[in-house]
Protein backbone atom coordinates (compact mmCIF):
# COMPACT_ATOMS: atom_id res chain seq x y z
CA UNK A 1 0.00 0.00 0.00
CA UNK A 2 2.60 2.38 1.13
CA UNK A 3 4.53 1.59 -1.90
CA UNK A 4 1.52 2.03 -4.58
CA UNK A 5 1.08 5.09 -2.45
CA UNK A 6 4.89 6.33 -3.11
CA UNK A 7 4.55 5.53 -7.09
CA UNK A 8 1.24 7.35 -7.52
CA UNK A 9 2.27 10.12 -5.57
CA UNK A 10 5.62 10.58 -7.56
CA UNK A 11 3.65 10.06 -10.52
CA UNK A 12 1.64 13.60 -9.73
CA UNK A 13 4.77 14.85 -8.40
CA UNK A 14 6.50 14.17 -12.18
CA UNK A 15 3.22 15.24 -14.25
CA UNK A 16 2.77 18.45 -11.84
CA UNK A 17 6.29 19.52 -11.19
CA UNK A 18 8.45 18.49 -14.34
CA UNK A 19 7.75 21.22 -16.24
CA UNK A 20 9.30 24.63 -17.56
CA UNK A 21 8.29 26.70 -14.35
CA UNK A 22 9.83 29.91 -13.94
CA UNK A 23 11.86 27.93 -11.01
CA UNK A 24 13.37 25.33 -13.36
CA UNK A 25 14.03 28.28 -16.28
CA UNK A 26 16.17 29.88 -13.50
CA UNK A 27 18.06 26.29 -12.37
CA UNK A 28 18.70 25.95 -16.33
CA UNK A 29 20.08 29.33 -17.06
CA UNK A 30 22.41 29.57 -13.87
CA UNK A 31 23.60 26.29 -14.16
CA UNK A 32 24.79 27.22 -17.53
CA UNK A 33 26.09 30.13 -16.29
CA UNK A 34 28.51 28.20 -14.19
CA UNK A 35 26.97 28.38 -10.63
CA UNK A 36 26.78 25.92 -8.22
CA UNK A 37 24.51 22.84 -8.87
CA UNK A 38 24.75 21.47 -6.08
CA UNK A 39 23.20 24.39 -3.97
CA UNK A 40 20.69 25.10 -6.50
CA UNK A 41 19.46 21.57 -6.45
CA UNK A 42 19.12 21.50 -3.26
CA UNK A 43 17.56 25.15 -2.56
CA UNK A 44 15.16 24.13 -5.27
CA UNK A 45 14.12 20.16 -4.41
CA UNK A 46 14.64 20.97 -0.19
CA UNK A 47 11.97 23.82 -1.01
CA UNK A 48 9.42 21.38 -2.64
CA UNK A 49 9.98 19.25 0.20
CA UNK A 50 8.92 21.53 2.82
CA UNK A 51 5.71 22.77 0.99
CA UNK A 52 4.84 19.83 -0.13
CA UNK A 53 4.84 18.63 3.64
CA UNK A 54 3.19 21.68 4.65
CA UNK A 55 0.27 20.57 2.35
CA UNK A 56 0.17 16.70 3.72
CA UNK A 57 0.10 18.23 7.66
CA UNK A 58 -3.32 19.87 6.45
CA UNK A 59 -2.28 23.67 5.26
CA UNK A 60 -3.17 22.35 1.47
CA UNK A 61 -6.85 21.27 2.33
CA UNK A 62 -7.37 24.30 4.86
CA UNK A 63 -6.31 26.84 2.07
CA UNK A 64 -8.43 24.97 -1.25
CA UNK A 65 -11.54 25.43 1.59
CA UNK A 66 -10.85 29.73 1.32
CA UNK A 67 -12.45 29.74 -2.39
CA UNK A 68 -11.43 33.95 -2.41
CA UNK A 69 -7.75 32.63 -1.66
CA UNK A 70 -7.88 29.98 -4.51
CA UNK A 71 -8.86 32.33 -6.46
CA UNK A 72 -6.16 34.91 -5.59
CA UNK A 73 -3.45 32.66 -5.80
CA UNK A 74 -4.69 31.89 -9.08
CA UNK A 75 -4.77 35.03 -10.51
CA UNK A 76 -1.45 35.64 -9.04
CA UNK A 77 -0.36 32.47 -10.83
CA UNK A 78 -1.41 33.11 -13.92
CA UNK A 79 0.04 36.58 -13.79
CA UNK A 80 3.49 35.11 -12.74
CA UNK A 81 3.89 33.32 -15.61
CA UNK A 82 2.82 35.50 -18.45
CA UNK A 83 5.34 38.12 -17.02
CA UNK A 84 8.53 35.59 -17.55
CA UNK A 85 6.84 34.44 -20.89
CA UNK A 86 6.28 37.61 -22.18
CA UNK A 87 9.97 38.50 -20.73
CA UNK A 88 11.33 35.29 -22.57
CA UNK A 89 9.72 36.83 -26.14
CA UNK A 90 11.16 40.12 -25.29
CA UNK A 91 14.77 38.59 -24.67
CA UNK A 92 14.55 36.79 -28.20
CA UNK A 93 13.88 40.41 -29.78
CA UNK A 94 16.54 41.74 -27.51
CA UNK A 95 19.45 39.08 -28.87
CA UNK A 96 17.88 39.39 -32.81
CA UNK A 97 18.81 42.77 -32.36
CA UNK A 98 22.32 42.66 -31.39
CA UNK A 99 22.19 42.34 -27.76
CA UNK A 100 25.09 41.57 -26.08
CA UNK A 101 25.28 38.17 -25.41
CA UNK A 102 27.76 37.62 -22.04
CA UNK A 103 25.73 34.47 -20.81
CA UNK A 104 28.25 32.52 -20.20
CA UNK A 105 30.88 34.35 -18.06
CA UNK A 106 31.80 33.00 -14.50
CA UNK A 107 29.96 34.65 -12.06
CA UNK A 108 31.31 36.27 -9.32
CA UNK A 109 30.86 35.78 -5.28
CA UNK A 110 28.48 38.16 -5.31
CA UNK A 111 26.74 36.99 -7.73
CA UNK A 112 26.16 33.92 -6.15
CA UNK A 113 24.24 35.56 -3.28
CA UNK A 114 21.96 36.85 -5.67
CA UNK A 115 21.29 33.64 -6.98
CA UNK A 116 20.66 32.09 -4.28
CA UNK A 117 18.00 34.72 -2.74
CA UNK A 118 16.50 34.68 -6.48
CA UNK A 119 16.59 30.40 -5.94
CA UNK A 120 14.89 30.99 -2.60
CA UNK A 121 12.25 33.25 -3.91
CA UNK A 122 11.30 31.45 -6.54
CA UNK A 123 11.10 28.57 -4.63
CA UNK A 124 9.01 29.54 -1.32
CA UNK A 125 7.83 32.96 -2.33
CA UNK A 126 5.50 33.25 -5.61
CA UNK A 127 1.87 31.73 -5.70
CA UNK A 128 3.18 29.48 -8.53
CA UNK A 129 4.99 27.59 -6.15
CA UNK A 130 2.71 27.10 -3.72
CA UNK A 131 0.19 26.15 -6.11
CA UNK A 132 1.38 22.70 -7.27
CA UNK A 133 2.76 22.10 -3.95
CA UNK A 134 1.05 22.68 -1.06
CA UNK A 135 -2.40 23.11 -2.46
CA UNK A 136 -2.26 20.43 -5.59
CA UNK A 137 -0.41 18.01 -3.95
CA UNK A 138 -1.41 18.63 -0.14
CA UNK A 139 -5.27 18.64 -1.13
CA UNK A 140 -4.58 15.58 -2.53
CA UNK A 141 -3.71 13.50 -0.06
CA UNK A 142 -5.77 14.37 2.53
CA UNK A 143 -7.47 11.57 0.38
CA UNK A 144 -4.51 9.30 1.68
CA UNK A 145 -5.11 7.80 5.29
CA UNK A 146 -1.96 6.84 7.56
CA UNK A 147 1.67 5.41 6.09
CA UNK A 148 0.29 5.58 2.77
CA UNK A 149 -0.18 9.64 3.16
CA UNK A 150 3.62 10.28 3.74
CA UNK A 151 4.23 7.46 1.50
CA UNK A 152 2.46 9.78 -1.28
CA UNK A 153 4.34 12.55 0.07
CA UNK A 154 7.93 11.05 -0.82
CA UNK A 155 7.26 10.13 -3.99
CA UNK A 156 6.35 13.91 -4.91
CA UNK A 157 9.63 14.72 -2.76
CA UNK A 158 11.72 12.27 -4.60
CA UNK A 159 10.19 13.34 -8.35
CA UNK A 160 10.86 16.80 -7.32
CA UNK A 161 14.47 16.16 -6.69
CA UNK A 162 14.92 14.05 -9.25
CA UNK A 163 13.70 16.89 -11.79
CA UNK A 164 16.20 19.09 -10.13
CA UNK A 165 18.98 16.62 -10.81
CA UNK A 166 17.89 16.12 -14.55
CA UNK A 167 18.02 19.95 -15.43
CA UNK A 168 21.31 20.80 -13.53
CA UNK A 169 23.19 17.49 -15.07
CA UNK A 170 21.29 18.66 -18.89
CA UNK A 171 22.34 22.05 -18.36
CA UNK A 172 25.73 21.41 -17.47
CA UNK A 173 26.48 19.17 -20.53
CA UNK A 174 24.38 21.57 -22.95
CA UNK A 175 26.39 24.44 -22.02
CA UNK A 176 29.04 24.68 -24.48
CA UNK A 177 26.18 25.02 -27.18
CA UNK A 178 25.12 27.75 -25.76
CA UNK A 179 27.73 30.14 -26.17
CA UNK A 180 25.66 30.54 -29.78
CA UNK A 181 23.26 33.09 -29.64
CA UNK A 182 20.81 31.19 -31.70
CA UNK A 183 20.61 28.19 -28.86
CA UNK A 184 19.76 31.16 -26.65
CA UNK A 185 17.20 32.06 -28.92
CA UNK A 186 15.37 28.97 -29.22
CA UNK A 187 15.55 28.37 -25.43
CA UNK A 188 14.10 31.42 -24.74
CA UNK A 189 11.19 30.55 -27.72
CA UNK A 190 10.61 27.13 -25.68
CA UNK A 191 10.33 29.07 -22.54
CA UNK A 192 8.14 31.81 -23.65
CA UNK A 193 5.68 29.04 -25.49
CA UNK A 194 6.04 26.98 -21.97
CA UNK A 195 4.97 29.84 -19.99
CA UNK A 196 1.93 31.60 -21.80
CA UNK A 197 0.80 27.63 -22.56
CA UNK A 198 0.77 27.20 -18.54
CA UNK A 199 -0.84 30.88 -17.91
CA UNK A 200 -3.65 29.92 -20.58
CA UNK A 201 -4.04 26.53 -19.38
CA UNK A 202 -4.59 27.44 -15.61
CA UNK A 203 -7.04 30.57 -16.95
CA UNK A 204 -8.61 28.34 -19.22
CA UNK A 205 -9.14 25.21 -16.18
CA UNK A 206 -10.40 27.44 -13.21
CA UNK A 207 -13.80 27.70 -12.52
CA UNK A 208 -14.05 31.64 -12.64
CA UNK A 209 -18.26 31.31 -12.25
CA UNK A 210 -17.67 29.28 -9.18
CA UNK A 211 -15.48 31.81 -7.46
Amino acid sequence: MVVWSFIEGMLLGAGLLVALGPKDVFVIRNTMHGHNALELIAICSLADVLLISLGVLGLGAALTSHQWLMTLTMVFSIAYLAYFGVKALLAIRGSADGAPFDKVSAPSAGTNRQVIKAALFHSLLTPYAWLDTVLVIGSLSALKIGPAKFGFAAGAMAASFTWFVFLAIGSRIAAPAFRHRRAWQLLDLIVAASMLTLATKLAADYPWRAA
